[in-house]
């Protein structure tokens, strides 16, 4: 067979950025502490008021969506420093290096936690008005696991990415095998940090365990100083 010469230009690709903060162990039982308090003084589980319908009507406990900007905690405040550094790399990173992370505002638009049990879940969305997203597992509890390949072995509170594109037309065959699966499970365990853009469609899948389940998220918009 003739060779052609060919080159690859890659195209919008998807990116996920996984994080380990090394004072979790140091901080964490302060944040849990911090949580629960906010949590009980909530009229209701939903405070945020945010899609209702895409929620379970027990199981979860959700906070009004200013938990960084608001709260005078001195271990969160650690902990939202040190996720604010490290958005401010991978976006550096995604747009080739061209601004350093120093010349990089970050504002969290909106930001909040979940306590999850007893199948609580929170079902596959979307996040709008901003560019990068994150989730920051204080608690992972009984979380299920995930192999290696992005295919949870067990689905207990895991969450999932779908992916953003089609399979390539209305036929799925070896010319678009490259596309993958449907999506990308990703494995929590405490002190984890997932950073994804906010077009990923992703769900959290339903949890029980004889921990709850905390998770702390995010939505932030970026600008180059």
């Amino acid at each position: 067979m003739q060779q052609n010469s060919i080159s690859i230009t890659p195209a919008w690709p998807s990116m996920l950025f996984l994080c380990e903060w090394a004072e979790h162990a140091t901080h964490a039982p302060n944040i849990v502490s911090h949580i629960n308090e906010l949590a009980s003084g909530y009229n209701e589980p939903i405070a945020s008021g945010v899609a209702k319908s895409a929620k379970p009507a027990k199981g979860l406990i959700e906070s009004p969506l200013n938990l960084f900007t608001t709260t005078k905690n001195e271990s969160l405040l650690k902990l939202v420093n040190w996720i604010s550094n490290s958005v401010k790399v991978a976006v550096s990173k995604v747009n080739g290096d061209q601004v350093p992370p120093e010349r990089l505002q970050l504002e969290f638009s909106q930001s909040w936690f979940h306590i999850t049990n007893d199948g609580g879940f929170h079902d596959a969305h979307t996040h709008g008005a901003c560019s990068w997203c994150g989730i920051y597992y204080l608690v992972a509890g009984e979380a299920g696991e995930v192999s290696a390949d992005g295919n949870a072995v067990a689905a207990n509170g895991i969450n999932r990415f779908y992916s953003p594109l089609s399979s390539g037309g209305l036929v799925r065959d070896y010319g678009n095998a490259y596309l993958g699966r449907g999506f990308l499970d990703v494995q929590p365990h405490d002190g984890r940090l997932v950073i994804f853009p906010s077009y990923l469609l992703h769900s959290a899948l339903p949890y029980t365990g004889e921990t709850d389940r905390i998770v702390m998220a995010f939505n932030t918009r970026t600008r180059a100083m």
